[in-house]
């Protein structure tokens, strides 16, 4: 009997023992938080290309648009149907005096840089670079291209998402001052450096002798009256080849998350 009493006692104590006041040990608590991608936009478009065809932009697109340039940009002015598009315009405009000489369409002394820095314009065309082209080819590299740069420089410091387009120099049939060879030979490396502008800016190139010149490589006649200045025919399909050869920026700019 004291046997089996001090077997039920040693029994109690450890009970007791494996109870006492000692807290369980709590279970760790496992937080699986969410999983984030990161996203960006990636840009595949080609800018050392020229733009491609594609289809007609509608009229509306033109509400946003600044056409800016020397005296065959005075053709959109003159002889253009494309309605509310701003165009500014310098006859025998120089890139060295781009802030100095007055627009043409303006009487109040504003310039051309006037007109590109106040600008509020999201799409902005540029056709310069007939006026330099009688110089020597170290003269635009040096100068001229390093001017045409600043001013692609302050058009996207003032509107890092300003949309821009540099229209080339297209080859006129005749040119006072410059025959040919050398005209042809002038206009390729003025054309060069304006789309090695381009793709260093991330800008459009518009390389209007793909679908506005002859055979001979030669803006078409029907399109100027004096070898180089659009008449309105040649407006009407300066404005054509405008409309289809506009960049859609969702075409070419996708979100990649990873």
């Amino acid at each position: 009997m004291k046997k089996k009493f001090l077997m039920m006692s040693a029994l109690v104590l450890l009970l007791t023992a494996c109870k006492g006041d000692k807290p369980a040990k709590e279970e760790e608590e496992v937080v699986y938080e969410d999983v984030t991608y990161a996203c960006r936009a990636v840009d595949y478009y080609n800018y050392s290309e020229p733009v491609p065809y594609s289809d007609a932009i509608e009229d509306s697109y033109f509400d946003d648009v600044l056409f800016a340039g020397d005296s065959r940009m005075g053709a959109m002015y003159l002889w253009g149907t494309i309605p509310n598009a701003q165009v500014e315009y310098v006859t025998s405009l120089n890139l060295w005096l781009i802030d100095s000489m007055p627009l043409d369409n303006h009487s109040d002394g504003m310039t051309m840089y006037d007109a590109l820095e106040q600008t509020e314009k999201n799409n902005i065309y540029l056709l310069f670079g007939i006026n330099e082209i009688r110089s020597n080819e170290d003269y635009f590299e040096s100068w001229a291209f390093e001017q045409y740069q600043s001013l692609l420089t302050m058009l996207r410091e003032k509107n890092p998402n300003v949309n821009i387009y540099i229209l080339s120099t297209y080859h006129p049939r005749s040119i006072s001052g410059l025959p040919e060879p050398s005209l042809t030979e002038h206009l390729q490396w003025v054309n060069s450096r304006l789309a090695r502008l381009a793709d260093m800016n991330y800008v459009y190139y518009l390389d209007l002798d793909n679908g506005m010149t002859d055979e001979e490589g030669l803006i078409k006649e029907e399109y100027v009256g004096d070898g180089l200045h659009f008449g309105p025919t040649g407006t009407h399909a300066l404005e054509d080849y405008i409309r289809t050869h506009v960049v859609r920026r969702n075409t070419y700019v996708k979100e990649i998350c990873e």
